[in-house]
Order: C-alpha cells, then sequence, then structure tokens
C-alpha cells in the first residue's frame, strides 16, 4: 500500500489568497482528478493535510472550512477518487501549534487513526516550503507542485506540474532503468534481430514539452531507443550549483515513460558510451550542430547523426528557471 498527503489550497483547489471559500462554486485543479484516479488504480490511498489560519484570524468559520473540504471529497467522488481522511490546523503561526505545517502534528494524528501509514510509503504533494519541510519531519518523500508565485527554498523528490504529470511519474516503468552494461547486452540482442538501435542522452531535468518532443522524434528513426540520463555529478558540473532541480533516478523515470531502456552515466557527454552501445542512429538537438562532440566517435562506429528542431514554444528548463525562485 502507499499513501499521499495531499496539500489543499494550490494543490486540489486554487489558491483563494486567504479569504473565506464560496463552496458551491468550488472547482478541482486541471489534471487533480486525473491522476489521484490513475493512483487510486494502482493501489495508492489519499488524505487532506492543510493550514487553515483563516479561522483563527476570523477570516471564515470553522464551518465555512469544513464546507469547502467536504465539497472537495465530493467532487472527487463523482470522479471516482476517495479521500480516506482529512486533517486541518485552525491555528495561526504565533499559536505555536503542534499541527500547523511545516510541523508533523497531523501526520502523527493520521497515524493515530491509520496505524499502517508509514513514512517510507508515503508522499506529500503540495505547492509551498512548508509542505516539503512537512515532508522532511514526517521523514516521507515529497512532490511540489510548482507555482511560480512561491519561492523554492526547499528541495522535493519530485517537481511537476500537476498531480497528473506526478501520477505519471510514479507509474513510470521503472524496470526500464537498467546499467549500462545491460543495456550494451540488450541492445546487440536486437541488432542481431535485424532492428535499429536508436541513442539520445541529456539532463532531462524538469521535464517538459520540449523534451518530450525530442524523444518522440527520436523515436520515428528506429526500432529501440536507448536514452543516457546525466548524473547528479555530471548535471552540476556543466550547469551549477543548485542543478539538478531532481536527482538522476527521478530524472530517468520521466524519461523511462518515452523509450524502451533508460541509463545514467556520469561523463559529461556521450562519448564514452556509444562504443559500447553501438546504435546505428544517434539523435541530438539541432543546436549541437552537425559537428557536435560525439561525432567523430559516430563516424568511427559507422552511426548516423540525426538533428531534431527544437521548437522554443515548447519550452525549455533555462526557461521555467527563469520564471521561479531558485532554491538557497
Amino acid at each position: 500500500m502507499k499513501f499521499l498527503l495531499l496539500d489543499f489550497d494550490g494543490t486540489l483547489i486554487e489558491d483563494n489568497g486567504g479569504v473565506a471559500y464560496d463552496p458551491p462554486r468550488v472547482t478541482l485543479l486541471p489534471g487533480v482528478a486525473e491522476g489521484l484516479k490513475k493512483l487510486q488504480d494502482a493501489g495508492w490511498r489519499f488524505f487532506i493535510v492543510t493550514n487553515q489560519s483563516k479561522i483563527a484570524r476570523g477570516i471564515a468559520t470553522e464551518e465555512n472550512v469544513d464546507a469547502c473540504i467536504s465539497r472537495v471529497i465530493q467532487l472527487l467522488q463523482e470522479e471516482g477518487v476517495r479521500i480516506d481522511a482529512a486533517e486541518k490546523c485552525p491555528h495561526r503561526v504565533e499559536d505555536a501549534c503542534v499541527c500547523r505545517k511545516p510541523k508533523a502534528g497531523m501526520w502523527e494524528a493520521l497515524r493515530k487513526r491509520f496505524p499502517g501509514l508509514t513514512a517510507k510509503e508515503t508522499i506529500l504533494a503540495g505547492d509551498m516550503d512548508r509542505d516539503m519541510q512537512m515532508g522532511q519531519a514526517i521523514g516521507c518523500r515529497t512532490a511540489r507542485i510548482f507555482v511560480s508565485r512561491h519561492p523554492r527554498k526547499f528541495s522535493s523528490t519530485y517537481l511537476v506540474r500537476s498531480l497528473s504529470e506526478l501520477a505519471d511519474l510514479l507509474l513510470a516503468p521503472a524496470e526500464r532503468i537498467r546499467s549500462l552494461t545491460d543495456v550494451a547486452r540488450w541492445a546487440e540482442e536486437e541488432r542481431v534481430q535485424g532492428k535499429t538501435v536508436v541513442t539520445t542522452n541529456g539532463a532531462f531535468d524538469f521535464f517538459h514539452d520540449g523534451h518530450r518532443f525530442l524523444l518522440e522524434e527520436a523515436r520515428k528513426h528506429g526500432d529501440v531507443l536507448i536514452v543516457g540520463v546525466n548524473s547528479d555529478a555530471s548535471v552540476r558540473r556543466a550547469k551549477g550549483e543548485g542543478r539538478p532541480l531532481q536527482n538522476a533516478e527521478t530524472r530517468a523515470l520521466s524519461v523511462a515513460r518515452f523509450a524502451d531502456a533508460v541509463f545514467i552515466f556520469d561523463d559529461d557527454d556521450p562519448r564514452s558510451w556509444l562504443p559500447t552501445i553501438k546504435p546505428q542512429m544517434h539523435v541530438n538537438a539541432a543546436t549541437y550542430g552537425e559537428q557536435c562532440v560525439e561525432r567523430p566517435i559516430l563516424d568511427q562506429i559507422g552511426a548516423k547523426l540525426v538533428l531534431v528542431p527544437v521548437k522554443q514554444e515548447l519550452g525549455s528548463t533555462s526557461q521555467f528557471l527563469s520564471d521561479v525562485h531558485p532554491p538557497a
């Protein structure tokens, strides 16, 4: 069994800026029902944990807040998604309670009601630093729903745009992530069977539509797509401190949805492993050009270089970073 702790405002519904709710008009954020249904079908269970200081501050009544939470639970039920329980903290920061995030009081309350809850099997999903801090206090993994207006001073296990994207990541085929040795052996078996092996590589930090386009285009050029993902150390050398945004295993999971095999490598470019895998085709973004660093190796092993155009409208990690507050 696996468990997902869900923040409320900014994660399940639009953050209303701290005013009283209008429950009949509340709607779910895009991807919420879709993502939770995928996870529920895979055996996940869900719990809401939400700070609601508007109660203590006299902005909203407890009845108003409870009505909104009930409305969200009802909306999810209508989509076939069950919320097992909800915990709220009604206090202000200055009340110094034990339940307000980033403290773990709501987690402890849930554990008393559901003894089977374990930190090892839990992920906390939210859009703010205090959600990530609560996850750290619990000792569980964390998933940050990216909202550009919130600073990112605390890192997370996963960084996604929606709960639907989180579901796709958590349900990605992890068995496709293999060692370079295993991938090379498998590539040879595929070549013997007359199949065309295609390779490409990258950091794939904060997976976006531009990455998806590259991989989908790469797949068109052969029968088997193998992708090398730069290690954390490799990304850090190339892009500096603060990168990557997610660890190599998480980045490899994002890629595994679109590749037949994925491996993590520590070199700065693919020249070291291309002779090991011996692809017939190697795909690069067009920005690297015909005379890219791996061209001599490709010529040596008789592999064709394919350049995929970069579509700026699909976005890039650099563009994403220019719109957010980086972690401290």
